[in-house]
């Protein structure tokens, strides 16, 4: 990975602007901040000003595990994109939501049975995102503990989901969803763009990473060992400077042309 503010990152961007691409962002860890708990989480008041900004000239994308919903009330509405379900929810083309629920509350259930019957459960949280589940243990006191027996609490349920690691959380995809990737290549068709940017921080965005065609600019929020990322910020708090050089170098190209 190379540092985006580098001159070769300065130009991969410069690039972008200068004709039609595509701007998608993660939410949690890259437009805000990681919390302890998902309901605590905003994005700082530029962050806000900034993406508004970007989706004035520009089709702009979020992208996020978390429900459409949560999204609707902390992406503003200049985004015309915000999808949730980590591509389920909101993405064209995407799986019959009906039956992505349906295993859902299957797992759900399954998962009460076993967190009833546990001393263990009171430091994890299950969150249920309706098409998705996230298992949650970054309150945990017993860390190691609790993780072990999460796995185990995964490796029962059927149908087995698609497990998608990140900081401090499992994420339980049912068969036949999407991934983040595939909601962005759904999107680039719907705009008849080639050129994506794409900023993620966890195992999630790693998918987009690993997939990307080699003209994407692909960004991860802190540099990461083992990355696929193309490039890297230091700190999500990079990313308010991030927007400010997109929201610039678009206006700049549009008008010089």
């Amino acid at each position: 990975m190379k540092n985006l503010m580098s001159d070769e990152g300065a130009a991969a961007l410069a690039r972008l602007a200068q004709q039609p691409a595509l701007y998608a962002f993660d939410f949690d860890g890259t437009l805000a901040p990681i919390v302890p708990r998902p309901d605590q989480a905003r994005s700082p008041g530029n962050v806000v000003r900034l993406l508004q900004l970007l989706g004035q000239v520009a089709p702009v994308a979020v992208i996020s595990g978390r429900r459409r919903a949560d999204l609707e009330a902390l992406v503003p509405a200049g985004v015309r994109y915000r999808i949730g379900n980590h591509g389920n929810e909101g993405a064209p083309g995407g799986p019959d939501p009906d039956q992505l629920y349906t295993v859902c509350r299957g797992w759900l259930a399954q998962l009460n049975e076993q967190f009833a019957g546990s001393p263990l459960a009171s430091e994890a949280m299950i969150e249920d995102k309706a098409l998705s589940l996230s298992l949650h243990f970054r309150l945990a006191r017993q860390r190691d503990a609790v993780q072990r027996w999460l796995q185990a609490c995964i490796e029962r349920l059927e149908p087995s989901p698609r497990v998608i690691g990140g900081k401090l959380i499992y994420n339980l995809l049912p068969p036949g969803s999407l991934t983040k990737f595939e909601a962005l290549a759904a999107l680039t068709h719907v705009e008849r763009v080639a050129e994506v940017l794409f900023v993620g921080d966890d195992d999630t965005d790693e998918l987009v990473f690993a997939q990307a065609p080699e003209h994407w600019v692909t960004v991860r929020v802190e540099r990461e060992r083992g990355s696929q990322a193309r490039y890297f910020v230091h700190h999500q708090s990079g990313v308010a400077q991030l927007l400010e050089r997109l929201v610039r170098d678009k206006v700049a190209a549009a008008q010089r042309a």
